[in-house]
Parts: structure tokens; sequence; C-alpha cells
């Protein structure tokens, strides 16, 4: 069973809800990430996305606390990816601080959510191309075994 813990991306980017939205725009940009975990007090309280920066800027919001989303959710590195695509369907939640021990460890995007299935279907192909080659050969060996040279060769 996936893990969060082996599909989460480490070394969050994260910022202060007093900071400005400038300083969130450079974060993003120099960091090539796509959102920031929100911290105060060492807890994440909030995401700051590039939309949200966007609508900042555009409405004139000075800081980062005017624009973030508290629709998130903190999951456990040992939370299940099932328990993940649930709360993606069903609440719309796109990224999820990983915290464990009162301490953010990762991050769940949608990008990680999409390059985990692509993985583990690409798993499923590779298994489904195995047995497939297994059952060719087995049909092989079974025409062989019956035909007339192959019940002359074993016997």
């Amino acid at each position: 069973m996936v893990k969060v813990k082996n599909i989460m991306t480490s070394g969050v980017v994260s910022i202060a809800p007093d900071s400005s939205i400038m300083e969130a725009a450079k974060l993003i940009a120099s960091k090539s990430v796509s959102s920031l975990v929100v911290m105060e007090k060492s807890k994440p309280i909030a995401i700051i996305s590039e939309n949200d920066v966007i609508k900042g800027v555009l409405s004139r919001k000075a800081k980062v606390r005017d624009v973030m989303s508290k629709n998130f959710m903190i999951i456990s590195p040992s939370a299940k990816f099932a328990d993940i695509m649930k709360h993606l369907r069903e609440k719309k939640i796109k990224r999820f601080p990983v915290v464990e021990n009162d301490k953010l460890t990762g991050l769940i995007t949608e990008t990680d959510i999409i390059e985990a299935t692509r993985d583990f279907t690409r798993f499923h192909q590779i298994v489904q191309e195995v047995i497939l080659a297994v059952f060719g050969l087995a049909t092989a060996f079974f025409l062989f075994y019956f035909s007339p040279f192959g019940a002359s060769f074993f016997r």
C-alpha cells in the first residue's frame, strides 16, 4: 500500500503570514515551487499558491495573511495514498502539508499525486506484460509438448 512518505516532496518552502506578497512571489520564483506553506509558531496554518499571490498583487493586498488559503489538510507521513485521493475528490483540497511529531516534513501537491498515479499505472502495465509473456511461454511449451515433434522429443 502506497504511503504519503513515499510520494511527498521534502524540503518544503515556508513563509510567515505577515510577510509581503512580493516576498512570497520572490520565494515561489526563486525556489521553483507552486505554493508555500504559511507557518506561524512552527505550525502550518495555511497555504499560499501562485494564484493567491497573483490575486494579492492584482487586488493590492500587502500581506500573505490577506490572500492565503485555509482550505488545506495536515496529513501524516504514514497516511495512505487512498486517503489523499478521497480528500482531493470530496473536499477539493489540492495541497497537503505532511507533519510528523509537530514538525513539517513534506508537502503533497497535485503534481505529486499525478506522478504517483502515473508510476502506479506504469508498474501495473509492466506486471501485465510479464504475466502475458509467461502465459505466452507456457502456451508455446504446451503446444510444443503435445505436438508430434514434442511428443517424440520428451518421450
